[in-house]
């Protein structure tokens, strides 16, 4: 069977922030720098990459939409031969709530269909929403009611749109067997075609692997419990900063600054071993280029690259793994999607 155009089957992919060309974020990312880092994806041997498709950039007033600049990224990426996985978020500005607030239903939804509309013959994967289980990014928790009602309402309107796209639930990443336990309560399971989780650890601790293999057994084992055992998972965040002075910036979220050497060989361990596990079909590392003062602690140092795209020891790490293009063979007989259990824990 032909593979379709718009996916790879590649477990290499990156999250990057490639629409933050905004000045709140700086201008992180100028088309120019989009060039350049889709270059270095390519070079790297990125298969996938995954970022926001804004709402607020997409429709700038409410009801007028305006593709130029998704269209000039989708472009730059596909040149280089890299798939996407777009990010269905955040709230409107003209709701009048937080961008980080539920929307509107109907609103989303219109949003979202026009979207998917607009790239379907160049985008197949899409997530709505980015860890609704975090408080940061959903408001209010109510233990994931409200985003599944918004799964209900939207999966059907993508599907109508274009029946061959694939429907990803938006990262977990706190509790995740229990955030995806809340999904399945809430009716869920037949509204999202892969399950992405967030499982971090960090490597300068020791058993930093085991939890995140513990993290990937007990969702797993959610998913059996309601029936969804064969459903594809996709690690679409996991990394660590990589630092060449760890003590210059504040220790990120998970403990200690990792330096750049102890990153490298995350990045080894990870793509040598979590490709092996059962359903798992891709890693996203996360990030891709390092930010600049935005998390104000070692996050800002997540990056294969530097902000000023030099490339670090985890560069040649990852294209070293990619380029070999070994998806080692599933050791565990346990459906279609996969093999091998267990994961770790996130924010």
């Amino acid at each position: 069977m032909t593979r379709d155009a718009r996916d790879s089957e590649s477990p290499y992919g990156v999250m990057d922030f490639l629409a933050w060309d905004h000045e709140k974020f700086n201008h992180h990312y100028r088309p120019e720098d989009v060039e350049k880092s889709a270059a270095l994806m390519h070079e790297a041997g990125v298969g996938f990459v995954r970022f926001d498709f804004l709402w607020d950039d997409l429709e700038p007033t409410p009801g007028k939409f305006n593709f130029a600049k998704y269209d000039q990224l989708v472009d730059t990426l596909s040149k280089q031969g890299i798939r996407i996985l777009a990010i269905l978020a955040y709230n409107h500005h003209a709701s009048g709530k937080g961008w980080n607030c539920a929307p509107d239903l109907l609103q989303y939804c219109k949003y979202a269909r026009t979207v998917v509309n607009h790239f379907k013959k160049r985008i197949r994967h899409w997530e709505i929403w980015h860890e609704p289980d975090n408080p940061a990014f959903w408001q209010p928790q109510d233990d994931m009611h409200a985003y599944v009602q918004l799964l209900k309402h939207v999966y059907p309107l993508l599907k109508a749109e274009d029946p061959t796209c694939i429907v990803h639930l938006g990262g977990i990443s706190r509790s995740l067997p229990m955030s995806l336990r809340h999904v399945y309560e809430k009716g869920g399971k037949t509204f999202f075609d892969v399950l992405n989780i967030h499982p971090f650890a960090n490597p300068a601790s020791e058993g930093a692997l085991d939890a995140i293999r513990h993290m990937h057994k007990f969702v797993l084992k959610v998913m059996s419990q309601y029936g969804d055992g064969n459903k594809p998972i996709w690690f679409t965040e996991i990394g660590c900063p990589g630092m060449a002075d760890p003590s210059s910036s504040k220790n990120w979220w998970l403990g200690a600054n990792p330096t750049e050497t102890v990153q490298a060989d995350w990045i080894t361990k990870i793509y040598g071993e979590l490709p092996r596990w059962q359903n798992v079909k891709k890693i996203f590392w996360c990030f891709f280029r390092d930010t600049q003062d935005h998390f104000q602690c070692g996050s800002d140092f997540d990056g294969l690259i530097r902000n000023d795209f030099l490339k670090k020891p985890s560069f040649d790490a990852y294209q070293k793994m990619a380029t070999q293009n070994v998806i080692p063979d599933i050791v565990t007989p346990g459906g279609a999607h996969g093999d091998q259990p267990e994961a770790s824990a996130k924010k």
